[in-house]
């Protein structure tokens, strides 16, 4: 057998003819494409957005100062200051609020200390759409169509409607209250 300059006389021990070279080779390839494939966003070299990255992983360094979503408006539409908010807000008692971009309401959820959850309660009825409202009274979202009930986060407690009604996500930050549009990392149900 000849020395090769590049090998220095050894040869590895899993490629010892042209055929297993070759195969080797092909076999790279074939993986290659199948990963570039498979995960397009990895080879194309795309970032996240910036909004969609503090939206899943709002702890992340390059979200210390960043505001994702829109501001919280009151049914009046004026911006909803946190401090404002909590020194009257009632711990369990879902509270109302506007400010995405498609102009529907959302609830907020304060939970004990008082603070405000990480999550809102989107009250679309999940049985025909209809919009849930919240009855002080009997203490539970009730939808005025058909009837089902749903309780202070959101679960049903009474049918025709089987699943719970849709969260997003609501970032506290810089006395602000901001209101993303995407599902909370975590369901805290």
């Amino acid at each position: 057998m000849k020395e090769n300059s590049f090998t220095n006389g050894k040869i590895p021990a899993r490629i010892k003819t042209r055929r297993d070279f070759l195969t080797y080779t092909l076999g790279g390839t074939a993986a290659s494409v199948a990963i570039a494939y498979l995960f397009p966003k990895v080879s194309q070299g795309r970032e996240i957005s910036l909004e969609t990255l503090c939206s899943l992983y709002p702890k992340n360094s390059r979200c210390e100062n960043y505001l994702p979503g829109s501001v919280a408006l009151d049914k009046d539409g004026k911006q909803i200051e946190t401090n404002a908010l909590l020194t009257t807000a009632k711990s369990g008692i879902p509270i109302l609020v506007k400010g995405l971009p498609d102009n529907s309401v959302d609830y907020l959820i304060i939970q004990d200390g008082p603070k405000i959850a990480e999550y809102a309660i989107n009250p679309t009825c999940t049985h025909l759409g209809c919009t849930v409202e919240w009855d002080l009274e009997k203490n539970h979202f009730i939808c005025p169509c058909h009837g089902s009930q749903y309780d202070s986060q959101g679960r049903v407690l009474h049918g025709p409607a089987k699943r719970s009604l849709p969260l997003l996500t609501v970032v506290v930050k810089q006395n602000q209250v901001r209101l993303v549009a995407h599902k909370p990392a975590v369901d805290p149900r």
